[in-house]
């Protein structure tokens, strides 16, 4: 448990300080930008969408802390939800609750990283080079099922420790 309360705090301070980060320095960049600018990128990694708004800029803001809300409140409902497994007994379901918080804050820090990306090539106005979408995708196919093994693995031990109390 310690190690999830410590990864918990650790995955949600990381996300929200490299968004805010990336929203301070988007926020002191705003006036540099050209009057018309790049905020999507097409399949060629170039700009197909261009916008005149400088609140269009923001875009990956409102999708970043919008993703970290919904995993949020996912992981609070997890948490607090009586009976997470259909064929489990109450006390039986810890290692499912962890497992889904754990993915969430996972996912939180994944799509932070990606949506700072983001906002880093429309500061720069640069174009968005593929291979961070495939590292990014990586990423999510290696580290979630690494994570919920390591998770399930802190869960085992601990129900083991508990048995050889009693």
């Amino acid at each position: 448990m310690k190690l999830f309360k410590r990864f918990h705090i650790a995955s949600n301070a990381i996300a929200l300080v490299l968004l805010t980060v990336f929203l301070v320095w988007t926020v002191c960049t705003l006036p540099g930008l050209p009057k018309k600018f790049g905020m999507h990128y097409g399949m060629d990694g170039n700009f197909d969408i261009y916008s005149e708004n400088k609140v269009m800029a923001f875009y990956p803001f409102f999708a970043g802390y919008g993703l970290f809300v919904i995993f949020s409140l996912l992981s609070f409902a997890a948490s607090k939800i009586k009976k997470v497994g259909g064929k489990y007994k109450e006390n039986e379901t810890d290692g499912i609750r962890i497992l889904i918080r754990s993915l969430c804050d996972m996912l939180k820090l994944c799509w932070a990283v990606f949506w700072s990306f983001w906002s880093f090539h429309i500061i720069h106005q640069s174009r968005w080079h593929f291979i961070i979408n495939r590292n990014f995708t990586i990423v999510l196919a290696l580290a979630l099922p690494l994570y919920a093994t390591i998770a399930a693995n802190d869960i085992r031990k601990r129900k083991l420790r508990k048995q050889e109390r009693s």
